[in-house]
């Protein structure tokens, strides 16, 4: 009979190894299954924001899936997204209020602070209403004062020139800026923003989080990046 309870005995101790053993390898497994989970999202997470697209990373609202960003342009250069004589200067930053002392609205040749251009693209099926925009929760609204005139950036304002003012922007379509604020469903517009008094300087290579105000309670969200096009 001892022979027999120590067979038994020698039997479960071999099972309780082997499931001590079954169970470690498992956690393992699901260890590094949680690991790489985490890195894939983390990767996808992190590509979104790159590409632009936080709206569709962080939000589910009606806005954001109502406007779609196509493109933008905040690069130091004379033409942004194909549109000329913008002249924003070569200084390594967007300039805003350390360049508009004196100078508030005039262009950035001239001492004036210095535009960023985004192109957007209405698919939903109503018109929306942009109220104001917000660049990293600096608020610019709608130049009414430009209304329906056509984009001219080779004279400053007071010299007869048609641009956003300083702090303001303005809705393009076809190089015409729009009497109002809607973009119709299906349209295509570009937005002219002015940097301003109150905006302080953005430094090249940094993210910009934009905010479309369109009257909802959301607004629609990106993120872009200074000194660049895409």
């Amino acid at each position: 009979m001892n022979n027999n309870f120590n067979h038994h005995s020698g039997k479960k101790s071999k099972t309780c190894k082997r499931r001590g053993v079954t169970d470690i390898i498992s956690t393992m497994l699901l260890m590094g299954l949680t690991v790489t989970g985490a890195t894939t999202l983390t990767y996808f997470v992190n590509d979104s924001f790159v590409s632009g697209n936080l709206a569709t990373a962080a939000s589910t609202n009606t806005a954001t899936k109502s406007v779609q960003l196509l493109g933008y342009d905040t690069r130091d250069a004379s033409t942004l997204l194909q549109l000329s004589n913008l002249d924003n200067k070569l200084d390594q930053k967007l300039c805003g209020d350390s360049c508009t002392v004196g100078f508030s609205d005039k262009l950035p040749l001239n001492g004036g602070s210095e535009f960023i251009m985004i192109k957007i693209k209405n698919n939903g099926i109503n018109s929306i209403f942009l109220e104001n925009i917000q660049l990293n929760n600096i608020s610019y609204t709608w130049d009414s004062q430009v209304s329906g005139t056509a984009l001219n950036t080779v004279q400053n304002l007071s010299s007869g020139g048609s641009y956003p003012h300083d702090g303001t922007f303005s809705i393009l379509s076809d190089n015409i800026q729009s009497t109002n604020n809607e973009i119709q469903s299906g349209q295509t517009v570009d937005l002219l923003i002015k940097l301003g008094s109150n905006s302080p300087d953005i430094l090249l290579n940094k993210g910009i989080r934009v905010f479309l105000n369109l009257g909802d309670m959301y607004p629609a969200e990106f993120l872009i990046e200074s000194g660049n096009a895409r």
